[in-house]
């Protein structure tokens, strides 16, 4: 059978918001007086997708994210709040060497001097960034809100005209 107007539309609405929430994973941001920017391996940003259902009668869109990226995609949203069990060493540890690999991060001492890359200042590089983001939090870029909130108002209108076309041109079916 082959995909209403509304099914079509509800489609491009969903990529057009996927498109969004990977540019804003893609944005620099300034964070607690830094210019961060939240894409190291770039795998959270290639694994944004959606499901179309129908749940209830009523068409649905559920963003989600696909693969190992999961785990901390909540947090890249929603942050971590202050006080709250600090993620393991051994995330971060892999963060940190693919932020060393892609380049432009380097390991500091407490005085603030430039450190020689080894195995055991990446551990407590590791460690401290761990402590640190337990103590402190995280603040949430919100990647997936703001691009449905953004997104939303240029389809609006066509989605809703597209809907209740397709429920006319399914009644109109089922009385024949």
């Amino acid at each position: 059978m082959a995909k209403s107007e509304f099914e079509a539309l509800l489609n491009e609405y969903a990529d057009a918001v996927i498109e969004r929430a990977q540019s804003n994973l893609r944005i620099k941001r300034r964070v607690r007086g830094k210019v961060v920017n939240r894409v190291a391996s770039g795998n959270l940003l290639n694994s944004l997708t959606y499901k179309t259902r129908i749940r209830y009668n009523k068409p649905t869109v559920d963003f989600t994210v696909k693969g190992d990226a999961g785990q901390y995609a909540d947090v890249i949203e929603w942050g971590r709040r202050p006080g709250a069990t600090p993620p393991k060493a051994s995330y971060i540890k892999s963060w940190i060497e693919e932020k060393i690999k892609i380049g432009g991060f380097k390991l500091r001492n407490r005085q603030g001097q430039f450190i020689k890359t080894t195995e055991s200042a990446i551990k407590s590089a590791a460690y401290a960034i761990a402590k640190s983001i337990g103590k402190n939090g995280i603040e949430g870029i919100h990647y997936y809100q703001d691009a449905i909130n953004d997104t939303w108002p240029e389809y609006q209108d066509q989605l809703m005209d597209a809907f209740v076309k397709d429920v006319e041109n399914r009644l109109l079916l089922n009385k024949r």
